[in-house]
């Protein structure tokens, strides 16, 4: 569960922004995340050195770098709200007190886009829906016309144009042509989400984990790193209690809990 604590109500959102700038542990300021997790009703988080996924990160200065790069649509890198089937938007509950989407999408090495969305219900149960679009597997071949001398209104003349008329609409809709698998959450990706939800280290973390770094201080003479890639971007977005649907990505493998979320939620295989 996500743990929630109230910070005093005095002073407003002076004492919020002290409060989080003395997280840090110097006079350096505060990245604005952490101030709208505090103010959203999250607990302190402890301090960014102790958080492995940021402790290097300059996450002040990598929020100026993202500011206007994260608003422009037109930017690959552009974070935004994921688009998913009306079928899959449809399962989930009016009620969720968690959801979180993900996509995955096809690159040269991988000829497939995942989509995907976990919801946690009124009763604390987790679902999802996932669909895996393979775009290299080649269509199924159309189906044979009816058979010579097959009379119009024949069953075997329907058959034949049913099956038609289902290969057509499968070239046209992927729930048909990819069907998507929804159904309860395993243990093991429930325990995942639930773990990387409570931790407070979240409050650190950048709406998008770029593959270039900005660092604090200088690593082997580079103000900069690079993350090792994971074979993709992750691109996300959650709605949780006191905070409004964000977007959240990732451009490689790192040990934010945030990316947990996002990464765990794009591997999450519906039982049932």
């Amino acid at each position: 569960m996500i743990m929630r604590a109230h910070a005093p109500t005095y002073g407003g959102l002076v004492l919020v922004t002290a409060l989080a700038t003395a997280l840090t542990g110097c006079q350096t300021p505060t990245p604005p995340q952490v101030g709208s997790w505090i103010a959203a009703g999250g607990m302190p988080p402890p301090p960014q050195g102790a958080c492995p996924g940021v402790a290097h990160m300059d996450l002040t200065r990598l929020a100026r770098e993202q500011a206007g790069r994260l608003r422009d649509p037109r930017n690959p890198d552009a974070t935004g709200f994921i688009d998913l089937p009306a079928s899959a938007e449809a399962l989930i509950p009016a009620d969720a007190l968690v959801v979180i989407r993900a996509r995955l999408p096809a690159t040269a090495q991988y000829q497939n886009e995942v989509l995907s969305v976990v919801w946690r219900a009124a009763d604390g149960r987790w679902s999802g829906w996932r669909q895996d679009r393979q775009f290299g597997a080649p269509p199924p071949p159309p189906p044979p016309p009816p058979p010579p001398g097959a009379a119009e209104g024949t069953p075997a003349y329907r058959a034949a144009m049913e099956a038609r008329d289902l290969y057509e609409r499968t070239q046209r809709d992927p729930d048909l042509r990819w069907p998507p698998r929804t159904g309860p959450l395993s243990a093991r990706t429930v325990q995942s989400l639930e773990t990387a939800l409570a931790d407070p280290c979240r409050a650190w973390d950048p709406a998008d984990f770029p593959f270039v770094q900005p660092l604090r201080r200088r690593e082997n003479g580079s103000d900069t790193r690079m993350c090792p890639p994971g074979g993709g971007r992750y691109l996300g977005d959650i709605t949780e209690p006191g905070r409004p649907r964000r977007a959240i990505s990732a451009a490689c493998i790192n040990d934010t809990p945030t990316y947990q979320l996002i990464s765990a939620t794009a591997d999450a295989e519906p039982e049932g």
